[in-house]
């Protein structure tokens, strides 16, 4: 039990804080339109890059899933928290759900897929030891 607690606190988490985020009227990161664009949309990205990294995680050290299965599970889990959050923000007063947002988060778990495969062989073992992948 404690090693489930361990591997899928961290993810809930995250997505506790995506839904937190996603409660605010509007987020401005610049005063300057395309750059407040830019800087959302990488945000969107890295967000869900994280979230599928850490359902990965999750999921390779409670459960003895292929790494294809592992990081196949792992994006469709990242997706459809995807489209629950944009679900979630029709109801926020001043946002709207977008599909381009999906699209851009679906990107992003896709990326988490890519540091999983390609970028953890670089890190040194005592890292890799850390994060648990």
């Amino acid at each position: 039990m404690k090693k489930i607690i361990s591997f899928w606190l961290p993810p809930v988490l995250w997505m506790s804080l995506i839904f937190f985020l996603s409660s605010f009227h509007k987020l401005q990161a610049s005063p300057v339109g395309w750059q407040d664009f830019v800087i959302r949309k990488l945000a969107h990205f890295c967000e869900y890059a994280i979230l599928c990294f850490l359902c990965y995680r999750g999921l390779k050290n409670t459960t003895k899933v292929s790494l294809a299965k592992g990081l196949l599970l792992a994006f469709f889990m990242a997706v459809l928290y995807a489209l629950s959050d944009e679900y979630h923000q029709t109801f926020i007063n001043g946002r709207t759900g977008r599909s381009f947002d999906i699209w851009v988060d679906s990107f992003g778990a896709i990326g988490g897929l890519l540091f999983v495969l390609k970028l953890v062989k670089l890190l040194p073992e005592k890292v890799r030891k850390i994060i648990a992948v």
